[in-house]
């Protein structure tokens, strides 16, 4: 009888071991996963501070992460919220235009899409915040509205807007054009674009290859 206490101690002292142990390995894990989500917002951060410093706002990239809550940090966020600023994190630093030269690339690519004609790239920049201010909220109407966004891509707005302007004969650089009136048109046309509805005159809802 003795032995068999001693036995059943011993096994209850090895699983308690086993417990901590693996209580252990967990917190462990956290630590580490919060310090690796410290150094991406880090990173993030100065890339937005670039962005402001340059004065590019006007990117996707930054009008996304003001649109999800602004500055990136982990602290005083439990597991659970790190977890969702990670991803947010991942999203902001894997998009193209949460860079300086990305922003650049992504603006020659736009111009030789749309035809925005333009003598260097601040003219370009100037040229294009009005072009990226709709594409934003575009996505986001699309994202909030039709839970689409994801699915269609930047490309496809791009594609989608300068259709629309090249038909409505909108020069989006003009000082008086009503961005947030043409946000609509656009989002549905793009959300429409299995049934090809007249949204403006000449201007029709793409079909779907169009977006393949």
């Amino acid at each position: 009888m003795a032995n068999t206490g001693i036995g059943a101690f011993l096994d209850g002292v090895s699983k308690m071991s086993q417990s901590l142990t693996q209580i252990s390995e967990k917190a462990f894990r956290i630590r580490e996963y919060r310090k690796e989500a410290s150094r991406l917002a880090s990173i993030a951060n100065k890339r937005v501070e670039r962005l402001e410093k340059n004065s590019l706002q006007s990117s996707p990239a930054y009008q996304t992460y003001l649109a999800t809550g602004g500055r990136f940090g982990v602290k005083g966020k439990t597991y659970n919220e790190v977890q969702a600023e990670v991803s947010r994190l991942k999203r902001f630093i894997d998009s193209n235009t949460s860079t300086i030269s990305g922003v650049n690339k992504t603006l020659k690519d736009m111009a030789k899409n749309t035809g925005i004609k333009y003598k260097n790239l601040e003219d370009l920049r100037s040229k294009s915040a009005k072009f990226f201010e709709l594409s934003s909220k575009v996505e986001q109407y699309l994202r909030t509205v039709e839970d689409m966004a994801s699915a269609i891509g930047y490309q496809k707005i791009w594609e989608a807007i300068n259709q629309y302007t090249q038909d409505g004969k909108i020069d989006l650089s003009a000082g008086e054009v009503d961005i947030d009136s043409m946000v609509a048109s656009v989002s549905n046309a793009l959300a429409e674009y299995d049934k090809p509805v007249p949204t403006i005159e000449g201007w029709y809802s793409l079909k779907n290859d169009d977006l393949s």
